[in-house]
C-alpha cells in the first residue's frame, strides 16, 4: 500500500524566547530563481519584471516588493535574483507568472522545497544577529530592504532586514541547515541576556 508524504518543517514551528527577543519559523511562501540569460537578456529581464511587476530588480544586495506587494525580488548577484510569493499566494502560482512574463529571457528554478526562512525580531535581534554574521548591522548602513549573502557562524544564508521598529532580520537557509542555524541563533539569544 502506497503511503503518502507530507512535508515536514525543518525545526520546531513553536517560537524560541529570549526576553523580548523572538525566533521563529516564519512561513515560506513560493520561491523561484531567477538567473538572466548572457548577453542582452538582463536588460530584457530588467524592462519585462519592470512592465509585469511594476518594480525594478534590485542592482544592488536589496530587497524590493512588486507595485502589487505580492512578490519580493531579492539580489543575488549580477544577474541573479530569488523572487519570493507573499506567504497567501497560490503555490505554483508565481513560477505560472514568472514564466508567461520572463521565461524566454531566464532560467527559472523552483527554490520552495529548497529554503527555510528564520525570522528574528525584537529589541535584542541586532544583537543577536551580530554575533554569527559578519556585517555591520548599524540602522546608518543595514536597514529595512538590504541584503547580504554572507555566513552566519558556519552556514550560508540570504541575510535581509525586513523590518525597523521592532528590528526584523530573516534568514533564507538551505533546509539541511536550518536546524544547526536554529539552534546557533538560540544559542546567540541566550549570550545576548547574559
Amino acid at each position: 500500500m502506497v503511503e503518502s508524504l507530507f512535508a515536514q518543517p525543518p525545526v520546531s514551528a513553536a517560537p524560541v524566547r529570549a526576553g523580548d527577543t523572538v525566533l521563529v519559523l516564519a512561513p515560506m511562501g513560493e520561491a523561484v530563481s531567477l538567473g538572466a540569460f548572457a548577453g542582452a537578456g538582463r536588460a530584457a529581464l530588467v524592462a519585462r519584471v519592470r512592465e509585469t511587476f511594476g518594480v525594478d530588480l534590485p542592482e544592488q544586495p536589496r530587497a524590493v516588493p512588486s507595485a502589487d506587494g505580492q512578490v519580493v525580488f531579492v539580489w543575488c548577484g549580477p544577474t541573479q535574483w530569488l523572487a519570493l510569493a507573499a506567504g497567501d499566494a497560490v503555490e505554483g502560482g508565481l513560477m505560472a507568472r514568472l514564466r508567461a512574463a520572463c521565461g524566454d529571457l531566464c532560467a527559472l528554478t523552483s527554490q520552495s522545497d529548497s529554503r527555510t526562512t528564520l525570522r528574528l525580531f525584537g529589541p535584542q535581534a541586532r544583537e543577536v544577529a551580530g554575533r554569527l554574521v559578519p556585517v555591520d548591522l548599524h540602522d546608518a548602513v543595514f536597514g529595512p530592504g538590504h541584503v547580504a549573502l554572507t555566513l552566519a557562524g558556519h552556514i550560508p544564508v540570504i541575510f535581509r532586514q525586513v523590518a525597523r521598529n521592532p528590528v526584523t532580520y530573516e534568514f533564507l537557509v538551505f533546509r539541511s541547515f536550518a536546524e544547526s542555524l536554529f539552534h546557533d541563533l538560540h544559542v546567540a539569544m541566550n549570550g545576548a541576556l547574559s
